[in-house]
């Protein structure tokens, strides 16, 4: 391993046609990363969160910060020859101010996708939908496509049903202004707009589709439930007559209780007119005497 990294690591890197490192979304990124800053990840006292080179590290209060930047990342980075970007660089409360990390913003117990990051997937839509491109229907679909599923299952963790929606629009709306406009789709396409069952048949991907299938993912016992009860309706008549029996039961139930209020109500009058029959007894009694 250490062969790799010194000699054969370098000369590839150097072959590059990159200006520094490895092209961004590389995987190997996560590998290199994972090797050269293992010694730092030992040396942080405190817990921290590492998604290759981005570090979130959690402090007891701002001088500690400062102190384990400064003594303990700073020379460790300075070793590997590399530095740290000082725009992304920032600190602060956790439960006060808004946390950006790796594209999502996380504040008051939920994380949701950054602004930014929807502005630019909305330029790369508006990039491969634009008019004077003369690529066939099929072509652009793919090329959406692409940025549709590694944007959608990036970001399908957060908080972001609204915002899918919104994005899906708004690709629809591109891709509709493509077809309707473009020389080699328009004769076949006509005057009529595809509707999105249309563009659905034509292969366009879903960002909201990939969140509703995460999120069953997520619940896997309420899915269950809900294809139990979607089976040839047998289930849902069975809980029917479940409900009808209880109900006649507990009526049933009601019925004795009002007997037996009435009886007891009877019983309770007899008890009275035997007292009174009683006193009157008496009350002769004493009057013969």
């Amino acid at each position: 391993m250490k062969k790799y990294l010194k000699d054969i690591l370098p000369k590839y890197l150097s072959s590059s046609p990159y200006d520094k490192g490895l092209s961004i979304g590389s995987t190997l990124s996560y590998v290199l990363s994972g090797a050269f800053l293992l010694n730092l990840d030992l040396k942080i006292p405190r817990s921290f969160l590492r998604v290759a080179d981005d570090y979130l590290v959690f402090c007891k209060n701002k001088k500690e910060t400062e102190t384990i930047l400064g003594n303990i990342v700073t020379p460790e980075l300075k070793r590997l020859n590399l530095e740290i970007n000082e725009k992304k660089l920032k600190s602060g409360k956790f439960h006060k101010n808004k946390v950006d990390f790796i594209g999502f913003d996380y504040y008051a117990s939920y994380f949701t996708i950054k602004e930014n990051k929807k502005e630019n997937f909305k330029n790369n839509i508006i990039r491969i939908t634009h008019l004077t491109k003369k690529k066939p229907a099929k072509a652009i679909i793919k090329q959406l496509n692409n940025q549709i599923l590694g944007f959608g299952h990036y970001y399908k963790h957060a908080s972001c049903k609204k915002d899918f929606e919104e994005l899906d629009s708004f690709i629809r709306m591109r891709l509709r202004r493509y077809l309707s406009r473009n020389k080699d789709s328009k004769n076949t396409q006509g005057n009529l707009l595809p509707t999105n069952n249309t563009i659905k048949g034509i292969g366009l991907k879903s960002l909201i589709e990939i969140k509703e299938k995460y999120d069953s993912k997520k619940n896997p016992i309420s899915q269950k439930t809900t294809q139990k009860t979607t089976q040839s309706g047998k289930t849902t008549n069975m809980s029917n007559m479940l409900n009808l029996g209880t109900k006649a039961h507990i009526y049933e139930q009601k019925i004795i209780l009002k007997e037996l209020n009435q009886l007891t109500s009877l019983v309770k009058t007899i008890n009275k007119r035997m007292i009174h029959l009683e006193h009157q007894v008496v009350n002769n009694k004493k009057t013969e005497r």
